[in-house]
């Protein structure tokens, strides 16, 4: 008898630590997050990146009911803010904002990598995407394709064709659009986009692919023709404006910039699970939506399940041109 009482306290003691555990567990699940959420960026204030970042940050912060402190670590095309996550502690409390170029390119310029974008950090969610396209100055003449080959041909050192540096997605992307076409052309890097875009109203150079969230304005005021965009389909910007797949019957060059939140790896799936979960109910939300579409950016959810994937089937095309172009930082 006595036996039987000592395991029916055995049985309860085990059953009360089991509630214990499922109501901590409860606990910590509904307290998070119960403190400021640091995100670091890998870009400066000002510009398209920037822009869609802060209205995430804006709707996200609503939902989650803790502020979210903007921190920008710009430097080495990601390498900075990648660096200053890898050394946070990994609580759920300090996530990063991820452009497609700081993901699947500037990892692989350097023979050691600086880190792996998908072993080092666990991605959360992307919620942001903006076509690319190639435009010509007006002093070329070049209105459309066939008359940037033409002009190409047409001189002994081709064309001078900017970019925004050395790796990155404009200068990889120009360089597969070159070979495509088969013309002659020499890739000039600049120091960043805006000076490319500079030089290229000033006539210094014919041509560069930029994001098509820059380019609009100065299309629309006549400063630059548009001549080819990377996108399936038209863009409702551009809708006089081929696809590279209407005119190079080329998919794998339909290329854009995406933006997305990761966090290091190790991160607590509570805090994963809910980043990812205010991204999703951001896209329901009117305002981030229109927010994001003055940033020039579409609303592209791509949930943490899917976003690997993603990051590979990217970094396995730019790893490509950034072998044939030799290309290394170290």
């Amino acid at each position: 008898m006595f036996s039987t009482k000592l395991n029916r306290f055995k049985l309860a003691a085990t059953l009360a630590g089991v509630c214990l555990a499922a109501s901590g567990v409860d606990a910590l699940a509904q307290a998070y997050p119960n403190k400021p959420i640091t995100l670091i960026s890998p870009v400066t204030t000002g510009g398209a990146i920037d822009a869609a970042m802060r209205s995430w940050v804006a709707c996200a912060q609503e939902i989650a009911g803790q502020p979210i402190v903007l921190v920008p670590r710009p430097g080495a095309n990601g390498v900075v803010a990648a660096n200053a996550v890898k050394l946070a502690p990994a609580d759920g409390y300090t996530f990063m904002i991820a452009g497609m170029s700081q993901t699947t390119i500037t990892p692989f310029i350097y023979k050691k990598q600086p880190y792996d974008p998908l072993k080092d950090f666990h991605g959360v969610a992307l919620f942001g995407d903006t076509p690319l396209v190639l435009v010509a100055n007006t002093q070329s003449g070049i209105k459309n394709l066939k008359d940037l080959q033409s002009y190409a041909r047409s001189r002994p050192k081709g064309m001078d064709i900017g970019h925004g540096g050395m790796g990155q997605t404009t200068h990889l992307l120009s360089a597969a659009t070159v070979a495509k076409l088969g013309i002659n052309s020499t890739l000039i890097p600049f120091a960043g986009e805006a000076a490319a875009a500079t030089a290229l109203m000033g006539g210094e150079i014919q041509a560069m692919v930029m994001v098509s969230g820059t380019a609009t304005p100065f299309v629309e005021s006549g400063k630059m023709v548009p001549l080819l965009t990377f996108s399936q389909q038209r863009l409702p910007r551009f809708p006089n404006v081929p696809t590279v797949v209407e005119e190079l019957q080329d998919p794998t060059l339909t290329r854009s910039g995406w933006i997305g939140i990761t966090a290091k790896a190790g991160t607590p799936q509570e805090a994963i699970d809910a980043a990812e979960s205010w991204t999703k109910k951001c896209m329901d939300h009117a305002a981030f939506r229109q927010s994001l579409e003055q940033a020039m950016f579409a609303p592209y959810f791509v949930a943490q399940k899917e976003y690997g994937a993603v990051v590979r089937r990217d970094s396995e095309f730019w790893k490509t041109w950034i072998s044939r172009l030799n290309i290394s930082n170290d």
